[in-house]
């Protein structure tokens, strides 16, 4: 069963990415830090009582407090904990003795020892991050080529049985309302009215409606609707399962019908407009025979892709303003990589060819389509009438990777062309290039400035 998620926030992450969040409840860093020492202090004086602190003692066993938070929670934490075991020295020996003279040597072992374990914490904290938002990138992309390789199996169906009724094919018109509502022509009303008639079409749905959620209300405001329209109240059993469960759920698959009933068949969260509103589709009257597990599914994947369109980042609208002939995939992955490359500091690239030889000139653009990498981007751009070109947006890697396909690519096309190997060099073959590396400029500027140029 292909699996759908309806909102770009998880909320679930596993024990490396929650240590190494940085928006852990600084209340429950200082009472562990607190508990952690305080702790340790208090076995050292039940074990000791003449050298809690163990500052005689041939290992310093106190340490491990402060050494434990600073590896946990970094820097600060470990001090303040030093800070505490200090507190201790003042209070339990030189209260007893006031001549005791003080540890120099104890305290400053622990703490340079305490300061270099923070500081490994923060460098490896700081590494897993970068590492969890490269798999989340990689893990969304991941789920969105698996949507839309069901898209194109559900698209060749449709279009073999409705080849003479539905001119174009599915996937063609669920990307034209994703390009219109990337573009800002369709408001939150304008795109829920679109999402039903397209849904009626492709799922053969009765009774259906789109709703607004307002908080504190126990109705929807009603976007749009097709067939009788049933009253939707937020406090019915399966509207109340699928906000909770944050995707659609079906009154067969999952909800627990039997504890409540519902006038409802299906319901699944969504988002809609350039204002990311969130709305709620509520289908109450569906054909006995459409009601299957495929035509679920299927609903499933459009409601999510329908929602990607508004939770896509702000800046693809400005760069399909700036080059209205770029794809839509191309520009929603180029604003997701240019917001990891400024955030996170990973980089990725983005190659533009230029192929000057007339007579050779198409066919080295499809072999050097050819030769891109499974996880890359291309997008073909016709600069004027002769010259062409190819934009390869290359995820997640530095400049070395790109010299390499540069390198490898004038190879491969070399041998296509049955040329010696010391003419396998991109200059000879009339192919110049740019490359421009993402976070360094505004998206937008910057990629039309690289399309712009002609020289390597």
């Amino acid at each position: 069963m292909l699996v759908s998620k309806f909102t770009a926030d998880a909320t679930a992450q596993d024990g490396l990415h929650a240590l190494a969040s940085p928006r852990a409840k600084m209340g429950w860093v200082a009472l562990e830090v607190v508990v952690l020492t305080l702790a340790v202090i208090a076995i050292g004086y039940w074990v000791s009582p003449a050298d809690p602190l163990f500052t005689r003692a041939p290992i310093p066993w106190t340490w491990f407090a402060p050494i434990l938070v600073a590896l946990r929670y970094g820097v600060l934490a470990g001090l303040g904990s030093m800070v505490m075991v200090l507190m201790a020295w003042r209070l339990l020996l030189q209260g007893e003795d006031p001549s005791a003279a003080f540890p120099v040597l104890y305290f400053l072992g622990g703490l340079l020892l305490t300061m270099v374990c923070g500081e490994f914490s923060g460098l490896w904290r700081s590494r897993i991050r970068r590492l969890s938002q490269a798999n989340a990138y990689l893990e969304d992309r991941i789920e969105r080529v698996t949507n839309r390789l069901f898209m194109v199996q559900r698209s060749h169906d449709v279009l073999e049985q409705d080849l003479l009724l539905q001119p174009s094919t599915l996937r063609q018109a669920l990307g034209d309302m994703r390009a219109r509502s990337l573009a800002g022509q369709l408001d939150a009303p304008a795109a829920a009215k679109a999402f039903l008639d397209f849904l009626g079409v492709h799922c053969q749905i009765e009774s259906a409606q789109v709703i607004t959620l307002t908080p504190g209300t126990a109705h929807g405001t009603t976007l749009a609707s097709v067939g009788q329209p049933v009253p939707v109240q937020l406090t019915d059993p399966l509207v109340q399962y699928a906000l909770d469960q944050r995707r659609l759920a079906h009154v067969q698959a999952g909800f627990p019908v039997h504890e409540a009933a519902t006038s409802h068949l299906v319901a699944a969260p969504l988002v809609l407009g350039t204002h990311r509103e969130q709305a709620l589709l509520v289908v109450s009257r569906m054909p006995f025979l459409a009601l299957h597990d495929e035509a679920l599914e299927l609903m499933a994947v459009l409601c999510s892709s329908f929602s990607d369109a508004a939770l896509v980042s702000d800046e693809v609208p400005g760069l399909l303003a700036h080059l209205p002939n770029c794809p839509v995939e191309f520009a929603e992955e180029a604003s997701r990589l240019d917001r990891i490359a400024r955030e996170f500091k990973l980089p990725s690239q983005v190659v533009v060819l230029t192929f000057n030889d007339p007579v050779h000139a198409a066919s080295q653009r499809r072999l050097a389509e050819r030769r891109a990498r499974s996880p890359d981007v291309v997008w073909p751009y016709a600069l004027d009438g002769e010259r062409e070109r190819l934009v390869t947006l290359m995820p997640l890697v530095g400049r070395a990777a790109v010299d390499g396909y540069l390198l490898s690519l004038a190879t491969y096309v070399a041998e296509r062309q049955g040329l010696a190997p010391h003419q396998a060099d991109l200059a000879t073959l009339g192919i110049q290039h740019r490359v421009m590396t993402l976070g360094q400029a505004p998206l937008a500027p910057a990629l039309v400035g690289v399309l712009g140029g002609t020289s390597a």
